[in-house]
C-alpha cells in the first residue's frame, strides 16, 4: 500500500493544474485524499480508468501518516465520466455526491459500507456495464438511476441486512445479465421495472422474508436464464412474458399467489411449483412446451404444496421432454388441467401422480379421466351429447367427424371449430358471459346426458345468419386480421400501408397499435420507429381478433433516433452523439458543421437549431437522424426574505426584497385561505393586501423551476410586547439604558416622548426614574416603561462647609439595605443602616485623610451591589 499512496500523492502533486489525474486507477482511501481531489481537479469531469474510493488504509505509507475514514464524497459531484470501474467501499452514512454522473464505462460497485445507510442521486446516469450493491449492513433505502435504460450486464441488490426499499429504475429496458435481489432480511418494497423487456441471465428473488409483494414486469418478454421466486407472499405482473429459457423454481411456504403467465410459451429446462403456500395456480394457457432446450435438465414438477386445491389452466400444453411430478398435494383433486398434454401432446420421461387426493390420486385415474370425460362433466364422452359443454349438440357438430378448421381438434371438442377468434358458443347464438367458450357462466349442472341444465340458452339449431345451409361456428364470421409477418425498411424506403404486409388474408377497417404517426395504417420509415405493431379486429359478439407484423431495418449502419436536448448552462458542452437515441453508428457526419468539427457541441459557440447526423450504407444509402438543441438558463428566483410593514405605509415592491439577483421573468403568487392566488404585479400594498407569504416562480422549461418567498407582515398600529430594557447603572462612569426589540423592523426611541433616536442606547444617566418610549419609524408601533437607575456619590469633603459634609447612597430604591465601608486594605471603617445613612468621615471620633474607600450595599433582598469614593480634604 505505500506505493500505491506514493503514485497517488505524485500524481495528485505533478498534474495539480491539470483537468484530470492521469492514471488507470485513482485511489481515495481518506477523507484528505477525497479533500485534495476535490481541490485540485475541480473541472475534472472524465476520469480516464477506474475511480476507487475505499476505506483508509493503515500503516504508513511514504509520504503521509494513513488520513481519516472517508465521511463525505459530496464535492465529487463534478465528475461526469469514469470510463472503467466505480468502486465505494467506505465508511460514509449517505452517496449522494454523484448528480452529475451520467456515463460508468464498466461495473458500479458499492460494496462492504459498514455505516451506509441511504444511496441516493445517480438519477443522470444513463450508462454503466453492470451494478452490484451488497454486504452494505446498515443500508436502508436505495433510490435513483432513474435516467438508466440499458445496463450489458448485471443489477444485483443483496446480502444488506437492513435494507428496507428500493425504488428509481423507472427507465431501464434491458440486462444482459441477471437482475438479481437476493438476501435482504426487511426489504419490503422494490421497483415495479415495468419498462423492462430483456433479461438475458437469471431473474432471482430469494431470501427477502419480508418482501411480501411484487407487482411489475408488466412490459417483460424474456427471461435468458432462471426465473427463481421464494418468499414473497403475492407475485404479479409478467402480462408479456413469452420466454423462459432455462428454469422456473418458485418455492418456499410464504409463497401465495402467483401470475397466470398468459402470455407464456416455453420454459427451455425445468419447471417447478414446490413447497409453497399457493392455494390456486390459474394460467399458462400459452404454454407449449417444457425442457425442450436443455438436455438432462428438463421436468415438468408440482409437489409438497399443502394449500393447493385447485390448478386451471394449461390448455394448449403439449410437450415436457422428461418426467412429469404431481405429488404431496394433500388438498389437489383434480388433475384435469393436464388432459391436453396427455391427450394430445408428449411427455418423453416418467409420468408421477401421487399423495394428491379425488381424482388427482394417481396416474392410472387421470389418464382415464382425460381419456373418458373431455369436458369433466362426469358424464362419459361414449353417452355425453355435449362433449365440450359449449350448448351445442355433439350431433350437430359432426360426432367427432368432422374437423372444421384441421387443427386436430374434432369440433365437438373444440371450443372454436373455425378458428376465427370466436367461440363456438357465441357464434351459434348462446350466452357465455364468462367468455370462457363453455355455455353460460355458473357451475356446470348436467343430466345424465351432458346436457347443461342450469342454463337458459343452448341446445337449440345454431345461427345460419346467411343461409347457405353452414352453421355460423363453422365458417369464419369475424373479420380477418391476416397472419404475422416479418418486413425489412430501409430509411429511405417509400410509405407503405402495412396492411397489404400481412399474411393471410387481412380485411381492412382494423387498428393499428402502437398507433403510427399517420394516424392510419401508413408507415413511414423515416418517422415511424421499427418494432412490433398489432393489427386489430373488433367484433361486438366475438371480441378481438389481432396479427402481428415486425417491422426491421437491415441496415447495419445506424443513425439512431431523433433527440431534443436543452442546455442550461451558458458554458456547457455537450457530445450530440450521445443525444441520440436507439443505438447509432459512429463515424457519421453533422449539419450543419459544429465548432468543435466534430461532435461535440459549445454552447459558448454553437449556435440553437437543428443538428443532422448522417450515416451511410451501401444497402440503405444515407441514414440520417437529427438533435434538436434549444438554449436557455437555469432559473433563478433569488432567496428568501421576511419584511414587516405597517398598515398605513407606502406600497412596496417585493421583488426589491428579494435577496441575490433573482431573473425578473418570474410570477408572484400567494395561498391565502387555503386558495391560491396570482398577482398582477410585485406592488404590495397594506391598505390592500394581506399579510402572508409571497411566492415568486421562474420556470425555465426543462431547466427547471425556481421559488422563493417573501414574508409580509403587515402590522397594527398596536403596544410591543417583544421589549426587553436592560439598565446598566451603580456605575461611576456612566450609567445608562439599552432597548433591546425582537424584531427585524427599525425602531427608534426617547426618553421624554418627543425627542427621538435611531440609538437604542442612552448614556451618561442621572439616576432616578427614567421613562423609555420606543415606537416604529414608520409610526407602527408603541412602548413606554418606566425605569429606575440607581447611582452613588464618587465623593465627598466633610469640611463642615455645608457642601458634601457626608456620604450617603442616593438615586437608590426605597428599601432596607446595610452599607459597609472598607479603607483600601480592606478594614471596615463604617458600617450604617439605611435608616441612619451617612458617614462623616471619621473612625472612632478621629478624622481620617484623603483617601479611597470601598463600600459595600447589601439589600433586604439579599442583592449586594459594590463601588467606591473618594474622601477629599480641602
Amino acid at each position: 500500500m505505500k506505493k500505491i499512496g506514493f503514485v497517488l500523492i505524485f500524481l495528485l502533486s505533478f498534474f495539480a493544474y491539470s483537468q484530470c489525474p492521469q492514471t488507470e486507477e485513482l485511489i481515495l482511501s481518506s477523507q484528505e485524499r477525497v479533500d485534495e481531489f476535490v481541490q485540485n481537479y475541480s473541472t475534472c469531469e472524465r476520469i480516464v480508468g477506474n475511480l476507487r474510493i475505499i476505506s483508509a488504509v493503515s500503516g504508513v505509507d511514504d509520504f503521509t501518516a494513513t488520513g481519516t475514514e472517508v465521511t463525505d464524497i459530496s464535492g465529487l459531484n463534478f465528475i461526469k465520466e469514469i470510463t472503467g470501474k466505480l468502486i465505494i467501499s467506505v465508511g460514509i452514512t449517505e452517496i449522494s455526491g454523484f448528480s452529475n454522473l451520467t456515463t460508468v464505462g464498466r461495473d458500479i460497485e458499492i460494496t462492504n459500507s459498514a455505516s451506509l445507510e441511504r444511496i441516493s442521486g445517480f438519477n443522470n446516469l444513463q450508462q454503466a456495464r453492470s451494478i452490484t450493491i451488497a454486504l452494505n449492513p446498515k443500508l436502508k433505502e436505495i433510490q435513483g438511476f432513474e435516467s438508466l435504460s440499458t445496463m450489458n450486464e448485471s443489477l444485483e441488490i443483496g446480502f444488506s441486512d437492513a435494507l428496507e426499499r428500493i425504488s428509481g429504475f423507472s427507465s431501464l429496458r434491458s440486462l444482459g445479465g441477471q437482475l438479481n435481489i437476493s438476501n435482504n432480511l426487511v426489504l419490503t418494497e422494490i421497483p415495479s421495472f415495468n419498462n423492462l423487456i430483456t433479461i438475458s441471465n437469471d431473474l432471482n428473488f430469494t431470501s427477502n422474508p419480508t418482501l411480501m409483494q411484487v407487482d411489475g414486469f408488466n412490459s417483460l418478454e424474456l427471461i435468458g436464464n432462471d426465473l427463481n421466486v421464494e418468499s414473497i407472499r403475492s407475485l404479479t405482473g409478467f402480462t408479456k412474458l413469452k420466454k423462459i429459457t432455462s428454469f422456473v423454481d418458485i418455492r418456499k411456504s410464504t409463497v401465495e399467489i402467483i401470475p397466470s403467465f398468459e402470455s407464456l410459451e416455453e420454459v427451455g429446462a425445468g419447471f417447478r411449483i414446490s413447497d409453497t403456500g399457493i392455494k390456486e395456480i390459474s394460467g399458462f394457457n400459452n404454454l407449449l412446451k417444457v425442457g425442450h432446450i436443455f438436455f438432462l435438465e428438463d421436468w415438468f414438477i408440482v409437489k409438497n404444496n399443502p394449500a393447493l386445491n385447485k390448478v386451471q389452466g394449461f390448455g394448449r400444453f403439449i410437450l415436457v421432454d422428461g418426467k412429469v411430478e404431481v405429488t404431496n398435494n394433500p388438498l389437489l383433486s383434480d388433475c384435469s388441467w393436464l388432459c391436453n398434454l396427455l391427450n394430445n401432446g408428449e411427455i418423453t420421461g416418467d409420468l408421477i401422480i401421487q399423495n394428491n387426493i379425488g381424482d388427482c390420486i394417481n396416474a392410472l385415474t387421470v389418464i382415464q379421466i382425460c381419456d373418458i370425460d373431455f369436458d369433466d362433466d362426469t358424464i362419459a364422452d361414449v353417452i355425453d351429447v355435449d362433449d365440450d359443454n359449449d350448448g351445442i349438440l355433439d350431433i350437430d357438430e359432426g360426432n367427432r367427424n368432422v374437423d372444421t378448421d384441421g387443427d386436430g381438434y374434432p369440433d365437438s371438442i373444440d371450443l372454436d371449430s373455425d378458428n376465427d377468434g370466436c367461440f363456438d358458443v357465441l357464434e351459434a347464438g348462446f350466452s357465455d358471459p364468462n367468455s370462457d367458450g363453455i355455455l353460460g357462466d355458473l357451475p356446470d349442472e348436467v343430466d345424465i346426458n351432458g346436457r347443461i341444465i342450469n342454463e337458459t340458452t343452448g341446445y337449440t339449431t345454431p345461427l345460419d345468419a346467411n343461409n347457405n345451409t353452414i352453421f355460423d361456428f363453422q365458417e369464419i364470421s369475424t373479420l380477418d386480421p391476416g397472419k404475422n409477418n416479418i418486413v425489412e425498411f430501409c430509411p429511405s424506403s417509400p410509405i407503405v400501408d402495412l396492411v397489404t404486409l400481412l399474411n393471410g388474408t387481412p380485411e381492412p377497417g382494423g387498428v393499428w397499435s402502437p398507433a403510427l404517426i399517420s394516424g392510419t395504417g401508413v408507415f413511414d420509415p423515416l418517422n415511424d420507429a421499427p418494432g412490433l405493431y398489432t393489427y386489430t379486429h373488433y367484433d361486438p359478439i366475438c371480441g378481438e381478433r389481432s396479427a402481428q407484423l415486425i417491422v426491421e431495418l437491415p441496415s447495419r449502419n445506424n443513425a439512431g433516433l431523433d433527440a431534443e436536448i436543452t442546455i442550461c448552462d451558458k458554458d456547457t458542452t455537450v457530445d450530440l452523439f450521445d443525444q441520440l437515441n436507439g443505438n447509432p453508428s459512429p463515424g457519421g457526419s453533422w449539419s450543419p458543421e459544429l465548432e468543435s468539427r466534430g461532435s461535440v457541441f459549445d454552447s459558448s459557440k454553437d449556435e440553437e437549431g437543428v443538428y443532422v447526423y448522417t450515416v451511410f450504407d451501401r444497402t440503405c444509402g444515407a441514414i440520417s437522424s437529427k438533435v434538436t438543441v434549444k438554449k436557455t438558463e437555469k432559473p433563478n428566483s433569488g432567496l428568501s426574505s421576511k419584511v414587516s410593514i405597517c398598515e398605513f405605509a407606502n406600497p412596496i415592491n417585493l421583488f426589491d426584497y428579494l435577496g441575490g439577483e433573482p431573473d425578473t421573468n418570474g410570477t408572484w403568487s400567494t395561498t391565502l385561505n387555503a386558495a391560491t392566488t396570482s398577482l398582477v404585479t410585485s406592488v404590495f400594498s397594506p391598505s390592500i393586501n394581506s399579510s402572508g407569504v409571497y411566492t415568486y416562480t421562474v420556470d425555465n422549461g426543462a431547466c427547471g423551476v425556481s421559488t422563493s418567498t417573501v414574508e409580509v407582515e403587515v402590522l397594527q398600529d398596536n403596544e410591543l410586547t417583544n421589549v426587553t430594557i436592560k439598565v446598566n447603572d451603580f456605575s461611576s462612569t456612566n450609567n445608562n439604558i439599552e432597548v433591546f426589540v425582537n424584531s427585524e423592523r427599525a425602531y427608534e426611541y426617547s426618553l421624554d416622548g418627543v425627542s427621538y433616536q435611531k440609538e437604542n442606547k442612552f448614556n451618561n444617566l442621572s439616576g432616578g426614574n427614567q421613562t423609555v418610549y420606543v415606537r416604529g419609524v414608520d409610526g407602527c408601533e408603541f412602548y413606554i416603561e418606566t425605569v429606575f437607575v440607581k447611582t452613588y456619590p464618587t465623593f465627598f469633603t466633610p469640611n463642615n462647609d455645608g457642601d458634601n459634609d457626608f456620604w450617603q447612597l442616593k438615586d437608590f430604591p426605597n428599601i432596607n439595605y446595610i452599607v459597609y465601608i472598607y479603607n483600601r486594605f480592606g478594614k471596615l471603617i463604617k458600617e450604617f443602616p439605611s435608616n441612619i445613612g451617612f458617614w462623616d468621615g471619621t473612625y472612632r471620633g478621629s478624622p481620617l485623610e484623603s483617601s479611597d474607600f470601598w463600600f459595600k450595599v447589601v439589600t433586604e433582598n439579599g442583592e449586594i451591589y459594590y463601588g467606591n469614593f473618594s474622601l477629599l480634604r480641602k
